[in-house]
């Protein structure tokens, strides 16, 4: 056997064991740089001289490596949350140094073949986030629907906070209107003529806006209209009172004016008033 190509870590016991045997020795790669430029999924690793024992000098020099990165693949659809969780065991499990990484250096963001998830840049980037530190898994995924909930909920009764007090403002003064037309309509049906029939359906309908008045709250601001809804409302009553106790015109003129019949002897035993006294 001329070369063994081993993937794994050198702490294994087979690398360990070849390392230390002097038979084997550690083959090098003086064109590593461009195997990595040809191949962008290798990288250079070098091996520092005595990293694997400073009292045995192994190695006796530098060694120019060659070796693949461990990528993590997901599906698309794969929930962040679980995204950012294996993340976090991964960070915890690779982040600590070793012979060819410095701490921290891995798990790393970059991937020469796919493209990283959107949940594991922003984790990257953020870290993991606050519920995630200090909620467990499921509690975290509803705490993070009911602040979506929340904020859409806000974002969308802020402005209507805002209309309501002007579409009830509103909704007021159109029923103050819509008794100021029927009062105007009835006050017109007055200066008409009309019969008793007519009179008493307009003192009823008179009587019922007023109770409608009564029967409804107002806010504190429509109180002067309010007022002044009912003043007018006892001006048409005043005006609708004179009318049905004034005579009618047309029926004095049809009652026909009548002397009684007085013979001459009624005439003649009848009283005279003259200067004050009988005769």
């Amino acid at each position: 056997m001329d070369a063994v190509w081993i993937l794994g870590s050198p702490n294994t016991s087979a690398v360990q064991s070849m390392l230390r045997s002097p038979n084997v020795r550690l083959m090098n790669f003086p064109m590593a740089e461009a195997f990595t430029r040809v191949m962008p999924s290798l990288v250079r690793l070098d091996l520092p001289e005595g990293v694997i024992d400073i009292a045995e000098n192994i190695p006796a020099y530098d060694v120019p490596l060659l070796a693949t990165t461990m990528s993590v693949q997901v599906r698309s659809d794969l929930h962040p949350e679980i995204v950012s969780l294996l993340l976090q065991t991964m960070r915890e499990i690779h982040r600590a140094p070793g012979i060819f990484q410095r701490a921290g250096q891995f798990p790393m963001p970059t991937d020469p073949d796919f493209p990283v998830a959107a949940a594991a840049v922003h984790f990257y980037k953020n870290g993991p986030s606050f519920l995630q530190r200090h909620l467990p898994l499921w509690l975290t995924v509803h705490a993070q629907r009911a602040i979506a909930v929340l904020v859409t909920a806000i974002a969308i009764g802020l402005p209507l906070f805002r209309f309501l007090p002007a579409a009830y403002e509103w909704h007021i003064r159109r029923r103050l209107l819509y008794w100021y037309s029927q009062l105007k309509t009835l006050e017109v049906s007055i200066e008409g003529d009309q019969g008793s029939k007519d009179q008493a359906a307009t003192q009823a309908a008179v009587d019922k806006i007023e109770e409608a008045l009564s029967h409804t709250r107002f806010p504190l601001g429509f109180a002067n209209q309010v007022y002044d809804l009912r003043g007018h409302i006892d001006v048409v009553r005043r005006r609708l009172a004179a009318q049905t106790g004034a005579p009618n015109n047309q029926e004095m003129e049809k009652v026909p004016l009548r002397a009684s019949a007085l013979s001459d002897a009624d005439l003649r035993n009848r009283p005279h008033q003259v200067g004050g006294t009988v005769a």
